[in-house]
């Protein structure tokens, strides 16, 4: 409405040449006019809802905006066409982006956006634009940040179930179970195995976990070409505490057609190990069979026991003592134990947890105790070349670690 007030005076700055009479005339309709204008323009202004005006000067621009902002502004009005427009236009836009960068910009101006609306809002618009089925590419690598979320998302899909679950764990969860349903995307499924364990039925998150990530395993189409997502995964079997899956994951290690598979096999194995010691050494000693080829893997495997906890200290001398055990493995075991290597890496729903330098200290000093032990033993006289090389090992580590301690 202003706009034309701005052209009205410009034409009265400059008049053509006019009576006396009609000037007055056209002076006092320019006066009324001016008057209805200003009339419309405060009538305009004193129906725009305060809720609207607030929002207007309250909220920050898409750059300003954090995930703390969340539930700052939640009188946000809700426009269920407005709103959804604003994800069609990022669609639109991520089709034409050309680039990682321009893609991660107009992201950061969707989820500024729909942060600023009520929770309820915000989730409900996510499910309506998903059911929707509608997706695009971002150029986006799927990248995980130290909480478990994503810093990056191939899909807008993606980007959206990650976005809800931080919104609205519960719907989060929710919507994953539809997600779950069908053999869909590999990364989508992992997104929602996460957003499930965060937000879902505490009584049946285990049981549909372990189901839906051994489902997950068993596609062999996702395997033969698997995404970063699918390889992110695998973090489910450690969350669970999934021990079942250890034939499983053995097998997966064995694969050298697929080195990607094969070593996030190698990595959940391996946490697992860490986190259930005695329950996954039992399987790997006891199917003997299930490391085939990958002797050396299951010696680091076994360097994790820890000799301190009595049941592993028999397993570990139970794997020790096996006559099948070759003198390559038992090399590899004495070149290794006890295995102190830590993988350090940002995953969906489970912490990298590392030991202290006091604590790596300590359990050299243990493990040389029990390596002596092993040395006056005669159960392990066959031993005695691998145990002398642990015993030299481990004694010139413990010799270095005062200077190491004043050296950090």
């Amino acid at each position: 409405m202003i706009e034309p007030f701005r052209l009205r005076n410009r034409e009265i700055d400059n008049p053509p040449p006019m009576t006396p009479g009609k000037s007055l005339k056209l002076l006092a309709f320019a006066i009324m006019a001016v008057g209805i204008i200003l009339g419309v323009i405060l009538a305009l202004e004193m129906r725009r809802s305060p809720s609207t005006a607030a929002s207007k000067s309250a909220t920050p621009s898409a750059a300003e905006v954090t995930p703390a902002d969340l539930h700052a502004f939640g009188t946000a009005p809700i426009s269920a066409s407005g709103d959804m427009q604003r994800i069609n236009e990022a669609l639109d836009d991520l089709s034409s982006s050309k680039d990682a960068e321009t893609s991660s910009r107009i992201l950061a101006k969707l989820r500024a956006y729909l942060l600023t609306l009520p929770k309820a809002a915000a989730s409900r618009l996510i499910e309506q634009f998903l059911d929707q089925k509608k997706d695009g590419a971002t150029k986006l690598e799927f990248a995980i940040e130290k909480n478990g979320f994503l810093s990056g998302a191939p899909t807008l899909r993606v980007f959206l179930m990650d976005l809800l679950a931080k919104i609205d764990p519960q719907a989060g969860a929710q919507y994953a179970l539809q997600i779950l349903s069908t053999p869909g995307s590999p990364d989508e499924w992992a997104i929602s195995l996460r957003n499930y364990a965060l937000g879902g039925d505490a009584s049946a998150t285990q049981s549909l976990l372990e189901e839906k990530l051994e489902e997950m395993l068993s596609n062999g189409a996702w395997r033969a070409n698997p995404s970063v997502g699918y390889l992110e995964a695998f973090d489910a079997a450690v969350y669970t505490h999934d021990t079942a899956l250890t034939p499983n994951l053995s097998h997966l290690i064995g694969d050298n057609r697929n080195p990607a598979v094969a070593h996030a096999a190698f990595l959940a194995l391996d946490r697992l190990v860490l986190s259930d010691p005695a329950a996954v050494l039992t399987q790997l000693q006891s199917q003997p069979d299930l490391m085939a080829g990958h002797e050396q893997t299951r010696a680091d495997y076994f360097a994790r026991a820890d000799a301190s906890d009595s049941r592993q200290k028999a397993l570990l001398e139970g794997y020790l003592l096996d006559p099948n055990r070759t003198q390559q493995e038992l090399n590899a075991f004495a070149g290794i134990y006890p295995n102190q290597n830590y993988m350090i890496s940002n995953n969906l729903l489970t912490q990298s947890d590392t030991p202290t330098y006091t604590q790596v200290v300590a359990r050299d000093r243990e493990a040389l105790t029990t390596v002596q032990g092993w040395m006056g033993d005669p159960r392990f006289q066959a031993l005695q070349p691998q145990l002398q090389t642990l015993n030299n090992r481990l004694t010139t580590l413990l010799q270095q670690a005062p200077t190491a301690q004043q050296g950090n």
